[in-house]
Parts: structure tokens; C-alpha cells; sequence
């Protein structure tokens, strides 16, 4: 335990907090107590606590360094409930799983866990009291007693497309674990040893690939959850179920200790009995018998409430026959759906248990032409009570839903303290601070579903003064003065930002992801200051004027189209909600 708290502070040593500030944290913590006093940052520290490990920190070990401990140096308490290093704290410490009890002051610090977790998550808070201190070396004195709303936390790897590297889901592991996300799901639909080769074994290659990131997901302490899709072409019979346990073994030998199996977007597997005695099997004959490993998770067939046919009683036979133990996932209303509390309630009284939310943002496979960058919204605080787990199925843009996924972090860890805007606009500083204001500015223009039943806003800085442009300029082919500076001002800061983020070096894994995006807005950008000065000539009936501009028109829209060809999507949508309609009113309308 010793070298753990060494590698921690390692880290710290020489930051500090300006003044007495307490930083801000995310997730945000339950609860903070602050005095305003502060003190320095000690030079060394004294660990007091057990000396076992827990199986997580053994990789940190490998970088921990012995210059900052000294039995004279500042008390750094550490311990799990029932260690008798915290047990005067106990009183203190929530009695809640992956809850810790946080203490800096001029005396000592105390980080002590409800759990092994708790006493993770703990660590990963006081590592952001220093990072986050910059250079002033003085501490904060807090009290910081903290717990997770959502039990079950975390990203499901569901979405149709180009799978994520190797290199990514290395990433995202390192992502859930720094924002206290505690799942990774592993189910890409275009994985064939996951769906149409379930049967069969991974080869080694990919087998060690696996290993890895189970591995990193140890030690991150995230659950990794393999799953398995067999339900295209199973055979109700000993047969494959044998099969499929031998599968999920071979999976168990890799190190795995959770699993899902999924049923959803299936023909002939859809078997509502079948599929609960396979898994019934499957969890008394292996998950059970292995004393390791995680609950079952299944996702059914009918995983929304618009595919639910009550003459086929799919989902009450599941209720009914499935054991008690195992997860049942759910979309809510329909595949791309908010989470409201009405259909928490309703889905409860025909699965018999609280279910398994699979929330289908930021995921784009429906219309992978977009990214879906705008604010995490639409979910019930029911959550917290009324289902069992919360995952978030993000886009095969892997580091632009880091966006998205950080205020799921921050909502299922705090549901109370969440602000869907300071959320997202932490997120964006987090993701490319170098830039930070030029990707806001992307990302409110790149934000709608395109879905009527799943929309999300996209545009709303503008969406007032462009429709009151569009509603005057169609009927007399006037505007507000008013109107027409806050579109160009828009305009103008988007050409602006297009370049900023081009040149922006802090992330380039996401630069280079939504490149073709970031052309995308820059071009339409250019587009509406042509399209607005166009307005502007024509008013004034100057003719040569109105055919230079629809050259440079013509211009950009062949740039958009060659930029559109350079994606794997054959197109990079964005602005679709107010700028390109905006843009083509005014191409449209004629005096």
C-alpha cells in the first residue's frame, strides 16, 4: 500500500491550489466540506496503513519511487473499512459500495475506502486536488465524503461499423477509469468471433489483444464485460449450448469475469422460452459455479417498449422464466429514446426487476454521417432507484465521445449536482484545451439526430435570429438589421474556430478523427456569409455582384462535395438544423 500512495504523490508533489480553492472535481463529489484555510503541500509523507495491495495497483507499482517517504513526513492514513489504520474514521466513511471518506488538513490525510473501489476512487480524488493545483504548492483543507448514484456505470461497445482500434478501447478504458465509469462492454457488432463466429475460438492474435485490455481494465479497477451475439443462428439443442459455454470458457481463460449474451437485432433466435433456459443454464452451470464472476447481462430481442407485442408475451415469458439474478437490458420508448421515468416504472412490472439501461447516445450507426457532440440530457433521475445499471452506446468515433461520455460520468456519479451545460463545457476543456473555445463553437453546430423522435438541439445560439430571418426574408425579402449581424458575428466565429482547431495540437487523436467534420464546418461556414451577402445584393438588385458570389457559392459547394467523398460515410453532415436550412431559403427565394 505503501508504494501505491508513493506513486500518487509522486505525481503531485510541487502542485499546489491557489489561495484556499477548492478545485473542480468530476465527478463531482456527494459531499464537500471546506474551511477556506489552506496549507503547503509536504515534502514527504509518512503511509499508514496495510502493506497488501490490491490487484489494481500492482502495474503502478512498476513506476513508484521511493523519495517522498520518510517516518517523519506528513501522516498519509490509508485503509478499507475495518482496517485499523481508518477505524477511528469508520463513523465517517459512507456505507455505500465504492463509497470513500476523503480528509486534508494540516494534521494528516485520510483516504479510506468502503471497498477496495471506494478506496480507489478516493485516490483518484486527491490525485485531482493536486494535478489540478498548478503551482501555488498550498492544499485546501476538505472533508469530502463521496458515492455513486448509478451502481453500474459505464460504455457498451454496441454499435454498428467501423470497430474501434485496439489503441481506442486502450483509451476509453483509461477514460472510464479517470471519471469513475466502472463497465466496458465489449460487443462490436462487426466482431465475427463475437456474432457470426461465436462458435468459434479467437485466434491468438486477437486473443492477446483481449488479454490486453482486459489487463488494463483490471488495473484501471473497470469491469470488463465480454459479450457474445449467437442469436443469428443458434440451434435450441445440447449441442450449441455446450458450444457456447465452451466459448464463454475460453473467454473466462483469458482472464475475462463478466459476461453478457445478446439477442437484440435477430430472426430466427427470437425465443423468448429458449432463450431463458439457455440462460439459466448458462448462469447456474457456469457463472454461478465459478465464484468469480460478475451477474449475467442478456439484451433481448424486444429491448424497447415500440417493439413490445403483447400477443407474444416475449418479455413477460422473460420475466417470468429468467432468473432473478441476471440482467435484462433495455433502450427505453424505442431504440433511440430518452430515459423517462414512466417507462422505468412500466418496464419493471413486465421484467420483475429493475432494468439494465443501454442508452443509445452518442452512437451515430444510424446516421453516420453525423457526431453527435451536444450536451447529455433526457434522462430521468429515476435512474438511481429504478434500473440496475446505466451504459451509454457511443459513436465509432472513438475520442469525440469522450464528450458525451464524460457527463455520463459526471450525471450517473452525482445526479443531483449535474448541470448538463457546465458539464459540457468541462468536458470540451477537458478534451482539447487548447482550442476549447473553437470546439464549442463546432460542436453547437454539430449536435442534431436528424431523428424527429430523438431530437437534440443543435444550433441555439442562432436558431432565434435565423428564424426570424427565414420568416421575413421568404415573405417580403427583408430583415432585422439585428438579425443579420448575429448570423454574420456566427458566421465569422465559425471560419475562425475551423482554423483554430486545425491548428490545434493538444489532442490529436481527435482532430484527426473529425477531420473531415472540421472541413465540413469551416465550408459551410464560408457558405453562409455568401449566402447572407447574396441576400444583401439582391435586396439592393446588384446584379454582377449576385453572379460573383454564387461562383464563390459554386466553389464551395464542389469542396464540401469532394470533402463529403473523403469519408467512410460519403458524407460529413453538421448544421443540418439551422444552417443548411437557413442557407437554403435564401438560395430558394425569389423577387
Amino acid at each position: 500500500m505503501n508504494r501505491l500512495l508513493l506513486f500518487i504523490f509522486s505525481l503531485c508533489i510541487g502542485f499546489g491550489l491557489s489561495e484556499a480553492a477548492i478545485p473542480q472535481l468530476s465527478p463531482h463529489p456527494q459531499k464537500v466540506k471546506e474551511n477556506g484555510k489552506a496549507f503547503p503541500v509536504p515534502s514527504s509523507f509518512h503511509p499508514i496503513g496495510t502493506d497488501e495491495l490490491p490487484p489494481n495497483t500492482l502495474r503502478l507499482l512498476l513506476r513508484c519511487a521511493d523519495d517522498h517517504t520518510d517516518r517523519n513526513g506528513f501522516p498519509l492514513r490509508v485503509g478499507i473499512r475495518g482496517d485499523e489504520s481508518v477505524r477511528k474514521y469508520k463513523k465517517m466513511i459512507p456505507e455505500r459500495c465504492e463509497g470513500y471518506y476523503l480528509a486534508v488538513n494540516a494534521s494528516e490525510i485520510v483516504v479510506a475506502g468502503n471497498d477496495r473501489r471506494g478506496l480507489y476512487y478516493g485516490f483518484r480524488t486527491l490525485e485531482q486536488l493536486f494535478v489540478q493545483a498548478g503551482k501555488n504548492d498550498s492544499l485546501p483543507e476538505v472533508e469530502i465524503t463521496d458515492w455513486p448514484d448509478v451502481a453500474v456505470r459505464g460504455v457498451v461497445e454496441g454499435f454498428y461499423g467501423t470497430p474501434w482500434s485496439h489503441e481506442a478501447r486502450m483509451s476509453l478504458i483509461d477514460f472510464c477509469s479517470d471519471h469513475k465509469l466502472n463497465t466496458y462492454i465489449y460487443g462490436p457488432k462487426n466482431d465475427r468471433y463475437h456474432r457470426a463466429r461465436w462458435r468459434q475460438l479467437y485466434p491468438e492474435a486477437e486473443a492477446r489483444q483481449l488479454q490486453s485490455l482486459v489487463a488494463r481494465a483490471r488495473e484501471k479497477e473497470v469491469d470488463f464485460v465480454w459479450a457474445v451475439h449467437p442469436g443469428d443462428d443458434i440451434k435450441w439443442n445440447e449441442e450449441d449450448r455446450d458450444k457456447l459455454v465452451a466459448k464463454l470458457e475460453s473467454m473466462y481463460q483469458l482472464g475475462i469475469r463478466a459476461f453478457a449474451v445478446f439477442f437484440d437485432d435477430i430472426g430466427k433466435g427470437k425465443n423468448a422460452a429458449e432463450q431463458a433456459d439457455l440462460l439459466n443454464y448458462i448462469n447456474r452451470n457456469f457463472i454461478q459455479a465459478k465464484g468469480d464472476v460478475r451477474p449475467l447481462i442478456m439484451c433481448p430481442s424486444d429491448y424497447n417498449r415500440s417493439r413490445w407485442h403483447p400477443e407474444t408475451a416475449y418479455l413477460e415469458t422473460l420475466g417470468d422464466k429468467l432468473d432473478a439474478n441476471i440482467h435484462i437490458m433495455w433502450t427505453g420508448d424505442r431504440a433511440l429514446s430518452d430515459i423517462t421515468a414512466d417507462n422505468l416504472t412500466w418496464v419493471q412490472t413486465i421484467l420483475k426487476r429493475r432494468p439494465y439501461i443501454w442508452w443509445n447516445f452518442p452512437v451515430t450507426d444510424f446516421s453516420n454521417d453525423r457526431i453527435l457532440m451536444g450536451k447529455v440530457i433526457g434522462i430521468t433521475p429515476a435512474i438511481r432507484t429504478d434500473a440496475s445499471a446505466f451504459v451509454s452506446n457511443p459513436m465509432e468515433y472513438a475520442e469525440a465521445s469522450k464528450l458525451a461520455l464524460f457527463s455520463v460520468a459526471n450525471y450517473t456519479w452525482n445526479i443531483n449536482a449535474y448541470d448538463a451545460e457546465a458539464s459540457w463545457q468541462e468536458g470540451i476543456r477537458s478534451l482539447l484545451p487548447d482550442a476549447a473555445e473553437a470546439f464549442a463553437c463546432f460542436c453547437r453546430h454539430s449536435s442534431a439526430t436528424g431523428e424527429a423522435h430523438f431530437p437534440k438541439a443543435e444550433s441555439e445560439c442562432i436558431r432565434p435570429a435565423a428564424d426570424r430571418f427565414v420568416k421575413q426574408y421568404t415573405q417580403s425579402g427583408n430583415w432585422q438589421a439585428e438579425d443579420m449581424q448575429t448570423l454574420k458575428d456566427e458566421f465569422d466565429r465559425m471560419v475562425l474556430a475551423a482554423g483554430e482547431l486545425k491548428l490545434a495540437k493538444s489532442n490529436p487523436a481527435l482532430t484527426r478523427e473529425i477531420a473531415p467534420w472540421i472541413t465540413a464546418f469551416g465550408l459551410w461556414a464560408q457558405m453562409g456569409q455568401e449566402a447572407l451577402a447574396l441576400a444583401e445584393v439582391a435586396k439592393a438588385q446588384e446584379h454582377e455582384q449576385s453572379v460573383r458570389i454564387l461562383k464563390r457559392m459554386h466553389v464551395l459547394q464542389r469542396l464540401i462535395e469532394q470533402n463529403d467523398r473523403s469519408t467512410a460515410a460519403g458524407a460529413a453532415s453538421l448544421g443540418t438544423a439551422v444552417i443548411q436550412p437557413l442557407f437554403k431559403h435564401i438560395m430558394e427565394t425569389k423577387f
